[in-house]
């Protein structure tokens, strides 16, 4: 069932710019789609468009070449995301308003794409390529350190493994092999304080405290004293529950 902001978002109409509306002074025209838009709302977005806006002189109509990738409902779709009530950026439209924000320099498109694929997709080794190729710089540090958690073996056998850059690749390696340092930093940590509780644990059987009241003053449990055993007992508790909480075992 769809969401009560995915019905809303359905019953909002966006504007179809397949006729002269609202001022609009220029035809852009993608793959013999023509889309009636505002110079000024183009510009605002894109410096490549306005550039080449500003090259038409006193045509009114700008075709866009070089989009061999670009068809008109993909036009359409980036249009009405642009321009108000302005079409919500979702799982459908995303990846390919990114490539388009990329094709036209249109950067603060770009920045909330960006946002959303970060807040809403799992950064997969796919996502890490994806981001790599569209320049999505945020996207792409939040893939690596996703990925870095996997073991090398792990990651080869997922898809695109094989698209991932060297340099992207060495950056995955070295945030791992960090990961894997500071983990082995807190094992030695670990290990060593292991190594001091089992050592009190053995000096408590000649320390004052693991004897009883009665036997303290002679500074010496006594083994067939019930008391004393509880009271190194109560000692090796206590050491034994201070090791286990010991907070510098906790992973990331």
């Amino acid at each position: 069932m769809a969401s009560s902001k995915e019905k809303e978002v359905e019953s909002v109409e966006f504007p179809t710019f397949s006729e002269k509306w609202e001022f609009s002074d220029l035809v852009l025209n993608a793959k013999e789609k023509k889309f009636h838009v505002h110079k000024a709302v183009i510009s605002m977005w894109s410096p490549t468009l306005k550039c080449q806006i500003l090259e038409l002189g006193d045509s009114k109509e700008l075709k866009l070449e070089d989009c061999e990738e670009l068809a008109g409902d993909d036009m359409l779709e980036l249009l009405q995301t642009i321009y108000p009530p302005n079409k919500p950026i979702n799982e459908t439209n995303c990846e390919k308003l990114v490539k388009l924000a990329n094709q036209f320099n249109m950067f603060e498109l770009l920045r909330r794409c960006e946002e959303f694929l970060i807040k809403n997709k799992t950064p997969t080794p796919i996502l890490l390529v994806f981001a790599q190729d569209q320049n999505l710089g945020k996207l792409l540090a939040k893939c690596i350190d996703y990925c870095s958690k996997q073991s090398i073996e792990e990651l080869k056998k997922t898809m695109n493994f094989d698209k991932i850059n060297p340099q992207n690749l060495c950056n995955l390696l070295e945030v791992r092999c960090l990961k894997m340092e500071k983990k082995l930093k807190r094992s030695e940590m670990r290990s060593w304080e292991l190594t001091c509780t089992l050592r009190a644990i053995y000096e408590s059987w000649n320390k004052k405290e693991g004897a009883c009241v009665t036997h303290r003053r002679n500074g010496m449990h006594q083994e067939n004293c019930n008391d004393c055993l509880h009271a190194i007992r109560r000692q090796i508790d206590k050491l034994c529950e201070l090791a286990l909480d010991n907070p510098s075992d906790q992973s990331d």
